[in-house]
Formats: C-alpha cells, structure tokens, sequence
C-alpha cells in the first residue's frame, strides 16, 4: 500500500510509525528513504484503522527533495538537571553515517510546514562502534526541503 502526503494540508498518515524501529537511511537522487520495521498492535487503534495496517511490517518514508535541497540535522542531548540542552548540528553525510551507526533509532513524530518536512527520531549511541563522540546525544531533529512524501507499506 502507498499513501502519498499532500504537502498543503495537515493529514500525515505516520501514527502507525510511532516507536518503530528505523533500520536505515538512504539518500539518492534528491530522495531521503527512511526505512522502518513496524509492529502493530490490536488494542492500540480502532479496529477499522488495525484492519488497514495489521499486515504490515515494513515502511519506508521516501521523501522528494528540491534539486538544490535546504537540509538542517541536529542532534540535541535531553535537558539536564540544569536545565541545559546541548546540540550538534551535522550535515547530511555525517546524519547518515551515525544514524545507519547507531545502536537503535526510533520514529517519535513528523510535521510539515510550507515544504519543509521536519522528522524528529530518538537514538541511541551509546554502544555504537566508532561514534562516541554521539553517545551524549539521544535525539534527531531533521528538516528537508521536500516536494513529496509517501509512505510504502509492505
């Protein structure tokens, strides 16, 4: 099944996303491919909506950038007893090389303003091979310049 987001209006189908497991990110040909491992479960939705998605166990969130895209990562620690947050901005190669490295990375939620699409994902450094210099980091906020999402479920 594809859903396809229609980048002026509010309905973005990624509820069933929700702390699913991301297993990779590609980017090719202005396309950014989030693929995630989904797992559904009965009492969390209605049944019409469980019925629509209980046979699936795969998606992947494609999004279309522009040509030249606009792109923003940032990886951002949670507050501390301070009330401090640090943040390390990254660009994209680095965002693919310590997501695809870390040791989990989950969906959190997604929202759209104008055509920027803004992806926020919780990860998990800690035992990463090579990347201790993330492991104070826990969460990923992206923004893309994007022209289309669609969602291919399988």
């Amino acid at each position: 099944m594809t859903s396809e987001f229609d980048m002026s209006t509010i309905n973005i189908p990624y509820g069933v996303l929700h702390d699913s497991c991301l297993k990779s990110v590609t980017n090719e040909n202005n396309k950014m491919t989030f693929s995630f491992d989904v797992n559904i479960y009965p009492e969390d939705y209605t049944d019409d909506f469980y019925k629509q998605y209980k046979d699936f166990k795969h998606c992947d969130m494609i999004v279309e950038m522009v040509k030249e895209p606009w792109n923003y990562f940032v990886l951002e620690t949670c507050m501390n007893n301070r009330g401090k947050i640090k943040g390390l901005s990254i660009n994209r190669e680095t965002f693919l090389d310590a997501v695809n490295s870390a040791v989990r990375v989950t969906f959190v939620e997604c929202a759209v303003s104008d055509n920027e699409f803004k992806i926020e994902l919780s990860v998990n450094f800690w035992h990463a091979k090579g990347k201790r210099k993330y492991r104070k980091y826990d969460m990923c906020y992206i923004s893309l310049d994007a022209t289309k999402v669609i969602w291919e479920w399988y």
